[in-house]
């Protein structure tokens, strides 16, 4: 009888990376478990535990890179599945010397090498072509890893909610929002001329005083909801407009649910991220600079006053993000982790 692969996942999840990691990989695995002998290294501050015991697979949570190498090589054979920013680079040799390696992320500071990398976009980051050696690419929105509740919007549905008085706009920020530009920004469309329904969307690594959201909530002429969710989100957001986000998957959802999209860039670098959405008229995307906020509130104000603009970023994102990206992931790493258990 042959030996039952296994794949192991290591994720880092925490205040100040936030959930999102997490989130993506644990779609994996559920796509995984059943096929497939899976276990979960849970780096961070023990951020998202309820997630992963919602998940019910082998979990261990590590106290450092080195306590997750050796959780891993305690696997012979195993594929190593990577869903983090940073790894140490030393503990990553003693994982690269015995198993194969993957990325979930693009940006991961071992990219170079990684044996494997999952991408949801066909656009790549210019700075890969100075690796010396390069993993081999999965690429493209139908490797989008999205929670499996997402519901889309139709365009009845979303007709309708452009045809209110009050434009309904979330801000959702993500992960630590260490600048804070979510208050940033609701100071000034709290003070804008155009009439508004602000969603402001927090997750649980919002660290920022709660009690100055609601002092500007109180101060401002719009209409606020302050939403506090991370699996729920989406459940409210549906009915919204137009969402403001930071980039990252809170993007993708966006766009595979059909709801347009302002992208205020952390990092100028994270811009290839979105080109492909961007182009395809599915979210408009500003660079980090001083006047992004300001710049937001005036293409906000200019399409509360052009909702056809809207209308078009709409059916431009219908079916643009197809379903099932975690599922076609699981079935090339179930291949990988295969041909890996036979090559040992």
């Amino acid at each position: 009888m042959s030996k039952r692969a296994s794949i192991s996942f290591v994720v880092r999840a925490s205040i100040q990376d936030g959930l999102g990691h997490l989130v993506r990989t644990l779609c994996v695995v559920r796509q995984v478990k059943a096929r497939v002998d899976a276990k979960l290294m849970v780096l961070g501050d023990g951020s998202g535990r309820h997630l992963v015991e919602a998940a019910e697979v082998s979990s261990v949570k590590c106290e450092s890179d080195e306590e997750a190498a050796r959780q891993v090589l305690e696997v012979p054979g195993t594929l190593v599945v990577f869903d983090t920013l940073r790894f140490g680079a030393e503990a990553f040799s003693l994982i690269k010397e015995r198993s194969k390696t993957v990325s979930l992320s693009p940006v991961f500071s071992e990219m170079s090498r990684v044996d494997y990398l999952f991408h949801r976009t066909q656009c790549v980051d210019p700075m890969w072509k100075e690796f010396g050696a390069f993993p081999e690419i999965h690429k493209g929105l139908q490797f989008a890893i999205l929670p499996s509740w997402l519901k889309r919007v139709s365009s009845r549905h979303y007709r309708e909610q452009l045809r209110e008085d009050r434009l309904a706009v979330a801000i959702s920020m993500g992960g630590t929002d260490a600048p804070n530009r979510t208050l940033a920004l609701m100071k000034l469309l709290g003070a804008s001329p155009v009439r508004l329904v602000l969603y402001v969307a927090l997750g649980d690594a919002y660290t920022h005083s709660y009690e100055e959201l609601l002092a500007c909530a109180s101060a401002s002429q719009q209409e606020v909801i302050l939403l506090k969710s991370n699996e729920s989100m989406w459940r409210v957001l549906r009915n919204v407009s137009l969402v403001v986000c930071a980039g990252g998957l809170t993007t993708y959802e966006a766009a595979f649910i059909g709801l347009p999209a302002i992208n205020l860039l952390q990092h100028a670098r994270w811009a290839y991220l979105f080109e492909e959405l961007a182009g395809k008229g599915a979210c408009r995307t500003l660079p980090p600079s001083e006047t992004s906020l300001e710049e937001a509130c005036v293409m906000i104000c200019d399409l509360v006053n052009r909702r056809e603009q809207l209308m078009e970023m709409h059916q431009a994102a219908q079916g643009l993000v197809p379903s099932g990206g975690a599922r076609r992931i699981a079935d090339e790493l179930i291949r990988l982790a295969r041909k890996r258990t036979a090559e040992v």
